[in-house]
């Protein structure tokens, strides 16, 4: 698992990491988040969001997403 600490993407040498939290972050249900992710302090992070990257503190990341209806030709 590779983790960016002071901008150099370094070998945590884990073959298992989860992900690093700090204080008062909040997730939304299902909310995925990627092996050796930061999250920094303060953060949310809605709903059926996949976190790929570090989030820096006071960061909120919401999934939009757009229905469209139809009529089937039946």
């Amino acid at each position: 698992i590779k983790m960016t600490v002071k901008d150099k993407v370094l070998d945590s040498g884990r073959t298992k990491l989860g992900v690093i939290l700090s204080d008062g972050v909040k997730s939304g249900i299902n909310a995925l988040f990627m092996p050796g992710v930061k999250v920094g302090s303060n953060s949310w992070v809605g709903p059926n969001v996949v976190v790929y990257q570090d989030l820096t503190a006071n960061t909120m990341v919401m999934l939009k997403q757009n229905l469209e209806e139809r009529k089937l030709n039946t």
